[in-house]
C-alpha cells in the first residue's frame, strides 16, 4: 500500500466515492421523507473543493509514513479503533467548541452554518477550505504522536465519513429536534439543533463531552 501508485489510486477512488454516495443517499433520504432541498452551482463547486482538498492534504501524511515518521502497530483491531475513537472524539469535540468561541476560528466555521435551517446533499462537503485543512493535520499529528493498527485507522476513516453523511440528513418531518430524547451518539436530530443553537452540542460522535462540560441541549 505503500506504493505511491496504488496509495492514490485507493485515496483518489475512495474520495470521489464518497462523495458520490453522499449525494445519493442525502438524496433518497429527503425524496423518501419528502424534503424538498436544492444545491446550488456555486455550493457543489466549493464542495467539490473540499473533496480535492480533503485528497490533497493526505499527502503530507503518506511522505511521513514513507519516512517512517509515522507508523502502524500490530496492536488488536477492536482495542485500537476504540482507542482511536475515543480521542478524536475528544479532540473533534475541543476543535468544534473552539471554532464557536474563538472569534477568528468562529469566522471560518461560519461558511458551514450557513446551512442553520436544512441540509442539502453537499452540507456535509460545505465548509471553509481551512477547515477542511485543519481536520486533515489533525489525524496526520495524531497519527505521528500514536501508532495504531492500519486497519483500524482505515476503519475509522470510513466510519468517519459514514457518521458524518448520517448527522447530515435532514430530520424527519415528524420529529421535533427541541423534545428528540437523548443518546449517547450524536444524531442528525442533535447536529441539526447545533446548526440552529450555535453554542451548544459540539460532540461529533457522541454527546459524552457535551454532557461533562455542561453544552448539551
Amino acid at each position: 500500500m505503500k506504493e505511491p501508485i496504488i496509495f492514490f489510486s485507493l485515496l483518489i477512488s475512495a474520495n470521489i466515492i464518497g462523495y458520490v454516495f453522499n449525494i445519493i443517499i442525502s438524496k433518497v433520504w429527503d425524496k423518501r421523507h419528502k424534503h424538498h432541498t436544492s444545491t446550488s452551482k456555486k455550493e457543489v463547486l466549493y464542495s467539490l473543493l473540499i473533496l480535492l482538498i480533503n485528497i490533497l492534504i493526505a499527502i503530507p501524511g503518506y511522505i511521513l509514513w514513507q519516512i517512517d515518521m509515522i507508523t502502524f502497530s500490530s496492536d488488536n483491531f477492536l482495542i485500537s479503533f476504540i482507542a482511536l475513537f475515543i480521542l478524536m472524539d475528544f479532540l473533534m469535540y475541543v476543535l468544534h467548541w473552539c471554532s464557536h468561541n474563538i472569534p477568528y476560528l468562529n469566522k471560518l466555521h461560519a461558511k458551514h452554518h450557513e446551512h442553520s435551517i436544512g441540509f442539502n446533499a453537499v452540507s456535509l462537503y460545505y465548509m471553509s477550505l481551512w477547515e477542511a485543512v485543519f481536520f486533515g493535520l489533525l489525524l496526520t499529528i495524531v497519527s505521528i504522536v500514536f501508532s495504531f493498527n492500519l486497519y483500524s485507522f482505515i476503519v475509522f476513516l470510513v466510519f468517519n465519513w459514514l457518521y458524518g453523511v448520517i448527522t447530515h440528513l435532514n430530520v424527519k418531518k415528524n420529529v421535533n429536534i427541541k423534545t428528540a430524547k437523548k443518546s449517547l451518539f450524536t444524531t442528525n436530530r442533535f447536529h441539526q439543533k447545533h446548526h440552529q443553537l450555535n453554542y451548544y452540542n459540539y460532540g461529533f460522535y457522541t454527546v459524552f463531552w457535551d454532557e461533562v462540560f455542561k453544552t448539551v441541549k
